[in-house]
């Protein structure tokens, strides 16, 4: 048995038990609705196996304990985190017109698309009511940042939104901004994560610093490693279907790899609607001119990156050790 796993088995179910008990008293019997598409949206009633892998409160809770913290003081923090990144999903599935998450449909697709912008509003203000917990563990200096970071961590995230949207209206899209669009969309909030762990921890500001670049590097390769997903994942086990990413003409790091990379691709792809059909070859031209080769590299370098990061971290060797299976486990997973 790993050493994350018993970690996993340590925090994660005492975090769903209170994640629970918060989200069923949120609301009185008069929003039992909202409640119901809370529970519905966090997977509060699906299997275990559907709910969603918890990274982020996970890497919240290790970097908490690895920093020298207890780690059930910190909980009111991973639920706000995790709370964010729910929001976050309900609103990109409205905006990119995603009809599934989780297969099973969204938010907006269920309750409409009114209500569907209101629980995803809800659930952002919930947040910030949630994290106000951690005055009762911690002094209002602590308490305070964690709600600044909290807070700063949101405007990066609807920041790199925001340029993800703007990308799809445009016909070139330059690697460094690609670069900073996931650096918000994505790698903001793990980057959250490991630094909130680190404050909470009693980390000083530069060790603080040094447990966000880790999850900054992380999320990083984790985006990217999506996006390679979004390619040449598995139909059946991604949920997405056959090279999604190029039929919905996402500018993802492999077609903008391949726009630079393949004269094929880029004959067949650029400003032209695509099939199904045109995807899978197109996927295959891409690996034939080596942007799949390209985008692994990419992968391994941010990969590499954290985990020298995370080798310098003042961090518990067990929890440092777990650290380290979660990063290769978030590249190494198929969905």
């Amino acid at each position: 048995m790993s050493v994350l796993h018993n970690y996993q088995e340590k925090y994660i179910q005492p975090f769903i038990d209170e994640l629970n008990y918060y989200v069923n008293n949120l609301f009185n019997e008069d929003h039992s609705e909202l409640v119901e598409i809370f529970r519905y949206h966090l997977g509060l009633d699906d299997d275990p196996e559907k709910q969603g892998k918890r990274i982020r409160p996970l890497l919240t809770l290790l970097c908490a304990e690895g920093s020298g913290g207890e780690w059930k003081s910190a909980l009111p923090a991973a639920f706000a985190i995790e709370l964010i990144h729910n929001f976050s999903l309900i609103h990109d599935d409205i905006e990119d017109n995603g009809l599934t998450r989780r297969s099973k449909d969204t938010v907006w697709v269920k309750w409409g698309l009114p209500k569907g912008l209101n629980a995803g509003d809800a659930m952002f203000a919930s947040a910030f009511i949630v994290i106000n917990e951690l005055k009762k563990k911690f002094n209002s200096d602590v308490a305070i940042d964690a709600v600044e970071l909290l807070s700063s961590t949101c405007l990066k995230l609807t920041a790199g939104q925001h340029l993800d949207i703007d990308f799809e209206k445009r016909e070139t899209v330059d690697i460094n901004e690609y670069y900073e669009m996931i650096a918000g969309k994505t790698a903001a909030l793990l980057a959250c994560c490991t630094q909130m762990g680190a404050l909470l921890g009693g980390m000083d500001k530069e060790g603080q610093l040094h447990y966000s670049r880790f999850g900054n590097e992380l999320g990083m390769a984790f985006q990217i490693y999506d996006d390679w997903l979004g390619i040449w994942g598995n139909p059946k086990i991604t949920g997405k279907s056959v090279s999604s990413d190029l039929i919905e003409g996402k500018k993802s790091f492999p077609i903008l790899v391949g726009m630079r990379k393949s004269k094929k691709f880029l004959s067949k792809w650029q400003g032209k609607p695509i099939s199904s059909e045109e995807a899978g070859q197109l996927s295959i031209w891409l690996r034939e001119d080596g942007v799949e080769e390209s985008v692994k590299n990419e992968i391994n370098l941010w990969n590499q990156r954290a985990l020298a990061s995370l080798n310098s971290l003042r961090c518990e060797g067990n929890i440092k050790t777990a650290l380290t299976e979660l990063a290769n486990k978030l590249l190494m997973r198929n969905k």
